[in-house]
């Protein structure tokens, strides 16, 4: 019993030896690194050359819907959209909107039921990033903390030149718009992709589906 004991005991000294030995071989081994270094100092992303077509592109990919607009039509798309769609109820955070909505014939309310949910909410977003196709909404803009749950579509109106290539920037933007004073909240909202059925698009209850009024 003592001999295999012996036996075992050598062998797994011949094992540690072969490591060692082969540590030492690499140390002492010249040959170039076959991992290239990394710049931790570089951007995350390749930069963009095209903020507005990276922008639409994104956003369309996430399951928005665009209509690009210029400041001479875009309140004729507005209403037209509207009537197109046949809403019942709609709540309009934008007060500035207020006195064309009234030209147009178009019904809205400016306050809603917490517990009520309007057909669409018309929302004002202050900044738009490219990468992810998402947008900012500041509560500066909207006596809501959220636009979610306010309405089942929501129309939000933006401004191509308020397109920032990323989140870093979009931040730097809202201090730079706030004095360097953050707005108490400030909410990222990308759109959602929705289900087909029966060749139909359904968008989740917890969803809304998301109409971009761009004006160029």
């Amino acid at each position: 019993m003592s001999t295999n004991t012996v036996s075992f005991d050598t062998k797994n000294t011949s094992s540690k030896e072969t490591v060692r030995k082969n540590i030492r071989h690499a140390l002492a081994s010249k040959s170039p690194s076959k991992f290239p270094n990394i710049d931790l100092t570089s951007e995350l992303f390749d930069p963009i050359d095209d903020v507005l077509y990276d922008f639409v592109t994104n956003f369309r990919n996430a399951g928005g819907k665009y209509i690009p607009c210029t400041k001479e039509n875009f309140m004729e798309r507005l209403v037209k959209l509207i009537k197109s769609q046949q809403y019942k109820s709609i709540l309009n955070t934008n007060s500035s909107l207020d006195a064309q909505l009234t030209k147009n014939n178009i019904c809205f309310s400016n306050s809603i039921d917490s517990s009520a949910l309007s057909d669409a909410v018309i929302a004002y977003s202050n900044i738009l990033i490219a990468r992810t196709g998402s947008m900012i909404f500041s509560q500066k803009n909207s006596l809501y903390p959220s636009v979610r749950n306010l309405g089942k579509d929501i129309i939000v109106v933006a401004f191509a030149n308020h397109i920032i290539p990323d989140l870093k920037g979009a931040l730097n933007a809202q201090q730079q718009i706030n004095k360097a004073n953050m707005p108490s909240i400030s909410e990222i909202i990308t759109p959602t992709l929705p289900d087909l059925v029966d060749g139909k698009e359904v968008f989740p209850p917890s969803e809304s589906r998301i109409i971009l009024l761009l004006v160029s």
